[in-house]
């Protein structure tokens, strides 16, 4: 009677093969998906914050927060005394994800897990109080005041109000200096989500856009402002269209 052998040499070496082929294949997809679905969850905190952004309009006549922690306008004309954008938009947010690494959780910390994205998780636990990936537009409020009216910004269909936002320098290394701004501009945006970043508008709704002027990678930064279909930075710019 002829006894199974097994499988041969070339057999297994085959199938190694085979499996290496697939695996190959399946990968892409899959983290194409995981890249999607990341994508996804960030587009819906941004969506999240503008609707916290909008009850605390309504609570304040109708004026957005701060998009600093200056105690004064940008001219230095007036003094501010409203809350910077990041703090004052916790209050609204619901289903806070608390960290479970901590006993008290600080105000910035719980907005920090809300609002964060994976990237997050490459922030040492030391430095994540003062992390901020999301930053709002800097352009937005006139330098002559401290806060802006949510209704009397022009075209908001295509002006930027919040965005993905840096937290590297241009080596591509973590820094304290960039994470820890509460506010941006084209220059500090981050293409995380598949060389694209997410874009919270005026009106409140959210765009994953690529500049096409740039080679696509995560922490560039936008070389121009008119990125995309010609994103408004400054709603105020007098040689806008």
């Amino acid at each position: 009677m002829k006894q199974n052998q097994g499988f041969a040499l070339i057999e297994l070496l085959i199938a190694i093969a085979i499996l290496g082929i697939l695996a190959g294949l399946i990968m892409p997809v899959i983290s194409a998906a995981k890249n999607k679905s990341q994508q996804i969850v960030c587009a819906n905190n941004l969506r999240q914050m503008y609707l916290a952004l909008e009850q605390y309009a309504n609570d304040n006549n109708g004026l957005l927060p701060c998009s600093n922690n200056s105690s004064s306008s940008g001219d230095g004309t007036k003094e501010c005394t409203a809350e910077v954008w990041f703090k004052a938009v916790d209050r609204y947010l619901i289903n806070s994800q608390l960290s479970t690494q901590r006993t008290v959780i600080s105000q910035e910390e719980r907005l920090l897990k809300v609002k964060q994205d994976t990237v997050f998780d490459t922030v040492a636990f030391s430095n994540q109080d003062t992390t901020r990936t999301i930053k709002m537009n800097q352009s937005l409020i006139p330098d002559s005041e401290c806060q802006r009216s949510i209704e009397n910004i022009p075209s908001p269909t295509l002006t930027v109000l919040l965005f993905d936002g840096n937290i590297y320098n241009s080596s591509g290394n973590y820094s304290n200096a960039v994470a820890n701004k509460f506010e941006g501009s084209y220059g500090s945006v981050a293409q995380r989500h598949s060389k694209a970043a997410n874009i919270l508008f005026a009106d409140g709704h959210v765009e994953r856009i690529q500049n096409g002027n740039t080679n696509g990678t995560t922490n560039a930064g936008w070389p121009n402002r008119q990125a995309g279909l010609g994103l408004i930075w400054d709603p105020d710019d007098p040689d806008l269209p």
